[in-house]
């Protein structure tokens, strides 16, 4: 089971013209089935007085989950040890109320469809899963998992901006409210296609890149990808931007663009710079309070988009866009705003 931490990062995607194939192509592809199975369901309605039994029942109908969702995320090394258990359950029983009255899946599974549909026409000869299981886990924990058998959607991660639950003290220290925000069900499809674009290729998402050029282009890969995955979200649900900040953010394009040439960031290995365009936070520590933190996200996507847009790359596949070293999209696309 291949478990990754949730995070809600900003995507900084726009609408590609749908107008014909061959803007769209994957727009005709055929339906990719999806089953859909609901663990949190079943966990919440087990009988407490016999736990033992409940829970091995609960192995027996989810074998490819239940197992891992005791062991990796409620951290317990033994599922005999019913207190631990039923001391969770009494926890989050409200919790997962609260999840039925949001019911996130009525937004999700549509847009989960046509982003299945899409993962598959770009990367054919990726595994795509065909499992959707749904959960209610710890908010310490994982919420959006890449498994063995299926994708894993924690919807404790999803109960809307509003929540109670995101404004308890110790949920603040974890999740401040530029994170808790996103926390709707409008962000599980994009957060979904992150994770599964991880696993394709996990360098996409690697820290490892050296300079801010090369963190900006790596990121601008997979906005790109999701883009195409996700033609009809929002701008504000890609990007993870409050409308303002997208706003601001298109209008200072080019002012920020001039910034990096003129301080000479494009290849800067310092950490202070790098993450003064790439971290996620409450803003710009150089732009101010009107421009995202991650401003870089967003030039390094238009970058790709500049260059994606170039005859040369006319029939260029997903798969070659992301094996692509950022340096030759880098050069070559002739950035201008």
């Amino acid at each position: 089971m291949k478990l990754k931490r949730y995070v809600i990062v900003p995507f900084v995607l726009f609408v590609l013209a749908c107008g014909t194939n061959s803007q769209d192509p994957a727009k005709n592809a055929p339906v990719f089935s999806l089953k859909v199975e609901r663990f949190d369901s079943a966990f919440f309605s087990m009988d407490t007085v016999r736990t033992k039994q409940s829970i091995a029942n609960l192995i027996k109908q989810y074998p490819n989950f239940a197992p891992e969702f005791f062991a990796k995320i409620l951290m317990l090394k033994n599922v005999e040890d019913t207190h631990l258990i039923k001391a969770y359950y009494k926890t989050y029983l409200p919790i997962y109320k609260e999840t039925k009255t949001v019911n996130a899946l009525k937004v999700a599974l549509p847009q989960l469809q046509e982003a299945f549909k899409r993962i598959h026409f770009y990367f054919p000869k990726y595994a795509l899963t065909h499992n959707l299981v749904f959960f209610v886990g710890p908010f310490e924990s994982y919420g959006n998992i890449v498994t063995e058998h299926a994708l894993a959607i924690g919807l404790q991660m999803h109960l809307g901006v509003s929540s109670k639950w995101y404004q308890d003290e110790h949920i603040q220290t974890i999740y401040p409210n530029y994170l808790s925000r996103r926390y709707t069900p409008d962000y599980i499809t994009v957060s979904s296609v992150q994770n599964i674009l991880n696993d394709i290729d996990p360098q996409i998402a690697s820290e490892q890149y050296p300079t801010l050029m090369a963190q900006m282009i790596q990121a601008g890969k997979q906005q790109y990808v999701i883009n195409a995955c996700m033609p009809n979200t929002p701008d504000s649900i890609r990007m993870g931007f409050t409308n303002a900040q997208f706003i601001n953010l298109k209008k200072q394009e080019s002012n920020i663009w001039q910034y990096i040439l003129h301080e000479k960031l494009s290849y800067s290995t310092n950490p202070n710079d790098i993450d003064a365009f790439m971290q996620d936070g409450v803003f710009s520590s150089l732009f101010g309070d009107d421009i995202p933190s991650n401003a870089g996200k967003y030039i390094g996507y238009k970058i790709v988009d500049t260059w994606m847009h170039q005859s040369a790359q006319k029939n260029i596949s997903m798969e070659d866009l992301l094996s692509t070293p950022a340096e030759k999209i880098f050069t070559a696309a002739g950035y201008a705003p």
